[in-house]
């Protein structure tokens, strides 16, 4: 499958990375992947092209795409938060761009619910992994009118996820 790029092509700074994961013959390592991104200097105006928001809830913008991985950018309004959500059979690592994220983690009970156990404050320039059964939400609860903007690389692409009912114990799978 060739790499699909938006229309204004790479930004300089996302050169390398992209090289990297056009390379890739199967799903990426997470830690590498949270490694390329600790390493990026990247700011808004590099990826301003991607950087388009939604009139409701956040949007994903497609920055490049191959068989083994997607490079998205992803814009958010104060108050637009991802569901409760696992990785499953996908790496994923996000960089905060501009703005500041917040993440929840959550594990499952004996009884089968998701608990939130945890919550971090995502500042600029820091860096989010997650795989498989980690499960999360991630939120701009910044004030409003504060935009937030991640950058985020899933190998392989994300074709489904598992969403939870904070309330229920089942999965559900959503086709993204």
């Amino acid at each position: 499958m060739p790499v699909q790029q938006t229309q204004c092509g790479i930004s300089p700074p996302l050169a390398d990375i992209v090289g990297y994961l056009e390379g890739l013959r199967g799903r990426a390592d997470l830690g590498v992947l949270a490694d390329l991104l600790e390493e990026l200097d990247i700011t808004r105006h590099d990826i301003a092209p991607a950087c388009v928001f939604g009139a409701r809830g956040y949007r994903r913008n497609t920055i490049a795409r191959g068989e083994w991985f997607e490079l998205l950018a992803l814009c958010w309004r104060s108050g637009d938060c991802t569901p409760i959500h696992d990785h499953e059979g996908s790496s994923c690592a996000f960089k905060v761009i501009e703005g500041q994220g917040t993440e929840i983690r959550y594990e499952r009970t004996a009884s089968g619910l998701v608990c939130p156990i945890g919550r971090a404050m995502l500042d600029e320039g820091t860096v989010c992994a997650a795989e498989d059964n980690d499960i999360h939400q991630v939120a701009n609860m910044q004030a409003k009118e504060t935009d937030l903007i991640t950058l985020h690389i899933y190998s392989p692409p994300i074709k489904q996820m598992g969403t939870y009912d904070f309330a229920k114990g089942e999965r559900a799978d959503v086709v993204s």
